[in-house]
């Protein structure tokens, strides 16, 4: 191609059954006043986790290892500065975050406010690929917006499989259907290269083909280890090439909508926002049909099978939800330009409006 582009990918991350029962050996303290902080979800399952890992931490070395097990399903600003206090009251210079997408990225602000010098990523979801991401997405609930703010970048990520054998259904169908549209939207997207492109469709392909297995068998680790290796995938291609009007809409209707699963607003999103897009895809639609319409069918018929509703939006929202969309960062690479009219459009094609 004729115009220059980067990939950076400078999180050394490592991917194997069981290395959470080793982390510390990827984390070794410094040499004197090592002292971490430990970020997780503030649901019980994390619990027994995090005193694992902070066991082992401290039989390596670490001075002081800190716990903040608080954080929210889409983290509020609220929250990352109870976390940010906690870390600096402690001293911690370093950061541990595990958990799912939110977690992380809880994690990645926490540490990059805290002045941390190291941060590791441990993700118990395949969904957001944010092990290796400095971006994060933190919630503002005065205003219903969710911030898409940079971060520290993750130095060490540690993908074991393991960790996503006891993840809900649900969960794992939502979290599936995020990895998914990141290649999606990152194979489409105005910015994408032949590197992107061949890490999309190869991540795609690992969830399209294993979603239905790990939501239906949890405990199958073959499926659980391809959707975990796939949403890393599908995560550098969304790192580099950007996005587009799926999570443009989504974000912000999860913004105004905070207790809707991200998963869901995606879904309703991707046949209206790709249809959309259809004049500029050119060739690369061939590529994608067969993916989107295994997922599509796969989605669908489990969202029936847990009787799960529409996502409805008020019809009073409708106006704020496209200006905010058409400004939202991930807009910006979407192969075709959008309106504030045609925005709304598709959020009625998308959503049940009330």
């Amino acid at each position: 191609m004729d115009e220059m582009y980067e990939f950076r990918w400078p999180t050394k991350t490592l991917v194997g059954v069981g290395l959470i029962e080793r982390v510390g050996e990827y984390i070794n303290p410094p040499a004197t006043a090592g002292r971490l902080l430990l970020v997780a979800p503030r649901e019980e399952w994390a619990r027994p986790l995090v005193r694992r890992i902070a066991t082992q931490l401290r039989e390596v070395g670490w001075e002081r290892v800190e716990t903040f097990t608080e954080v929210e399903p889409n983290p509020s600003w609220e929250t990352v500065a109870r976390g940010t206090e906690r870390g600096k009251a402690a001293g911690a210079n370093a950061v541990l975050a595990v958990g799912g997408g939110s977690a992380m990225d809880a994690g990645k602000v926490i540490a990059e406010r805290c002045g941390a010098d190291f941060l590791c990523t441990v993700p118990t979801t395949a969904g957001t690929g944010g092990e290796i991401s400095p971006w994060a997405v933190i919630s503002n609930l005065d205003t219903r917006e969710k911030d898409s703010v940079v971060a520290k970048w993750p130095d060490v990520a540690l993908l074991d499989p393991e960790l996503t054998l006891g993840l809900p259904p649900k969960t794992t169908l939502f979290t599936g259907i995020d990895a998914f549209i990141h290649g999606l939207e990152a194979y489409i997207s105005s910015a994408a290269t032949p590197i992107t492109d061949a890490l999309a469709l190869g991540g795609a392909e690992l969830i399209a083909s294993h979603l239905r297995v790990a939501v239906e068998h949890g405990d199958d680790l073959e499926a659980r280890s391809a959707m975990l290796q796939g949403s890393l995938l599908t995560g550098a291609a969304m790192l580099h090439a950007g996005l587009g009007l799926m999570h443009a809409i989504g974000n912000v209707t999860g913004g105004l909508y905070h207790e809707l699963p991200h998963g869901l607003i995606l879904i309703r999103c991707m046949d209206p926002v790709l249809e959309y897009n259809r004049p500029a895809l050119g060739r690369k639609i061939t590529r994608l049909e067969p993916l989107v319409d295994r997922v599509r069918a796969d989605a669908e018929a489990l969202l029936a099978r847990f009787e799960i509703a529409s996502v409805k939006v008020a019809e009073a929202d409708l106006p704020l939800l496209a200006e905010r969309a058409v400004a939202n960062v991930n807009a910006k690479t979407n192969p075709r330009p959008a309106t504030r009219n045609e925005v709304e459009t598709l959020a009625r094609q998308a959503f049940v409006i009330r």
